[in-house]
């Protein structure tokens, strides 16, 4: 159902999550159905343009997919959990636009910027619009570190959340080999899916300093538009090195902690469910369990 409620069970850290660092010992609880079962990224299908997947243009070819579509049940829950009906949501890299779409379908009000795929957002906005074209929407196209200048430029009001799946160097290694998407579901797809390299993207900044400065700054330009009480919430898939979880939450969660001074409020966790090929299969073949969960950090101003 387009908007159904998000439901978060309290309880332990959910069986083989993968860190048991301080921040995901401070639990807010998993987002599951109140039956226990998952919330499915495919559900994803019913609601979001098939542009986003890779759809036909007019001569047959394939039209670009988005290659790093956040999922939408982690910003439906952060809406819900931490906003009202009429405030202002904001996402300082909207992607394929999940923060955006479930805003407005929630009656929020939505601001943010995005560098490229600018014709899936819209598409997927003009979608979320067909069912709720009340809440206002302000989208700026361009680089991300740009994001105080087009607020003020944009006027948008102070803003109750920050919402963001932020952008890192692991999401432009995702194409398989031959050009195929990975994953049962998307079998005998042949579908361009990488970022522009004649663009400023942030996916090309290595996990080193260059990157948390310029992540650093991107936030606190977001946060001093944040109202006081207000949450910045970051939904994060830790990637795999070397065999072992790289846990890029746990570095964003220290970053944000030194550099803008916010209260950790805590952890929730959602299943990447279900799994893809890869993760399934990712013990028999490498000899390792992957990450499977979404990690939603969770700070307040």
């Amino acid at each position: 159902m387009y908007g159904e409620r998000v439901n978060l069970i309290k309880g332990q850290v959910p069986e083989f999550y993968h860190c048991r660092c301080k921040y995901c010992q401070k639990i807010l609880g998993e987002l599951l159905r109140p039956d226990g079962s998952y919330y499915s990224r495919l559900e994803r299908r019913q609601y979001y343009d098939p542009s986003e997947s890779g759809s036909k243009n007019a001569d047959g070819s394939k039209k670009h997919s988005h290659i790093a579509k956040s999922p939408l049940h982690v910003s439906r829950w952060a809406i819900q959990q931490y906003t009202k009906p009429d405030q202002w949501v904001l996402d300082p890299t909207c992607g394929a636009g999940t923060t955006i779409v479930e805003a407005v379908t929630q009656g929020r009000n939505a601001a943010g910027m995005e560098l490229e795929y600018g014709d899936i957002l819209k598409a997927n906005i003009a979608k979320a619009k067909e069912i709720n074209n009340l809440p206002i929407v302000k989208i700026g196209n361009g680089d991300a570190r740009e994001i105080a200048t087009f607020l003020e430029k944009a006027k948008v009001p102070p803003v109750h959340l920050v919402l963001n799946n932020p952008p890192y160097s692991g999401d432009v290694s995702m194409p398989s080999p031959k050009g195929k998407l990975r994953g049962k579901e998307h079998r005998d797809q042949e579908i361009t899916f990488k970022y522009d390299k004649t663009l400023p993207n942030l996916a090309f900044l290595k996990e080193g300093e260059e990157y948390w400065q310029t992540m650093m700054e991107i936030y606190k330009a977001c946060v001093g538009h944040l109202v006081k009480g207000g949450f910045l919430v970051l939904g994060i898939k830790d990637m795999s090195k070397n065999k072992e979880p790289f846990l890029l939450h746990k570095m964003f969660c220290e970053q944000i902690e030194d550099s803008l001074k916010l209260k950790f409020v805590g952890t929730a966790f959602l299943k990447h469910h279900p799994g893809t090929l890869h993760l399934n299969s990712c013990m028999k073949r490498h000899g390792f369990e992957p990450p499977k969960h979404q990690t939603i950090s969770v700070f307040k101003k």
